[in-house]
């Protein structure tokens, strides 16, 4: 119940919802009305409670994807059964989309301007168990999802805003990526120097489509690292086959 407590009021509440119209509202209503008391994908939820995902404060150390596959490893359930799966996608939808309304209603103009890894790990997840939902390797769900958490990691809110607009029926989203949009810029890092620029300025490795360089010079001097991991670049085609194996 602790555990839970840590993310279920936050599911259902509307606080901090500008303009919500009922429409979108009532779509989101039937998410947090069929949480169950148990079952894998709220012990999965409570499980990401006691790593401290639920909170912004909490300093979250490593590979966000990798964290992500580590975390699943422990419910197989969740991945294997499309019911379990969903109910933990949506779930993790509506957490972040209301920290995203609530936070930038009290935070004014600088909570786009701020970044909080938390909301990075949580946005991965989504992505993760979106990709096992739809590809039968889990190799090729990783490849995917390392590219996607890039953007994440390297990117600002403009990026996980779009991220969760896209997924769910909700006009408030809608008007804060729009908001997003005005606010801050398209940014990326180099994969060679780490450092940041505007993303018009990164061009992507066509080796794997995973990763962006600043020049070429970059590039070949991150070669030798680079390198092994490099490859199986049809893996990002949008008409990747579900079925597809690597």
């Amino acid at each position: 119940a602790e555990l839970r407590s840590l993310w279920e009021p936050t599911i259902h509440s509307n606080n901090g919802v500008r303009n919500a119209a009922a429409s979108c509202g009532e779509r989101l209503a039937l998410i947090s009305a069929q949480i169950p008391q148990e079952g894998p994908a709220v012990s999965f939820m409570n499980f990401l409670a006691g790593k401290g995902i639920f909170g912004k404060a909490t300093k979250i150390t490593g590979g966000p994807v990798q964290l992500c596959f580590e975390s699943l490893s422990h419910f197989p359930e969740v991945v294997a059964k499309d019911s379990e799966r969903s109910l933990a996608f949506y779930l993790l939808l509506r957490f972040v989309r209301n920290v995203f309304l609530r936070d930038s209603v009290v935070e004014g103009e600088s909570w786009f301007h701020q970044y909080h890894n938390n909301e990075v790990m949580i946005c991965c997840m989504i992505n993760l168990l979106e990709l096992r939902g739809t590809y039968s390797d889990p190799i090729v769900a990783r490849r995917r999802a390392v590219k996607t958490g890039n953007k994440f990691v390297e990117g600002n809110r403009r990026d996980t805003v779009k991220f969760v607009a896209k997924r769910l029926p909700c006009t408030c989203l809608k008007e804060l990526h729009r908001a997003a949009r005005k606010n801050v810029a398209k940014v990326g890092t180099c994969n060679g120097c780490l450092k940041r620029f505007p993303r018009s300025q990164l061009y992507v490795c066509t080796g794997c489509l995973m990763v962006e360089y600043c020049s070429r010079e970059c590039q070949r001097a991150n070669w030798s690292v680079h390198k092994e991991y490099c490859g199986h670049s049809e893996v990002m085609s949008r008409d990747l086959p579900a079925d597809y194996v690597l």
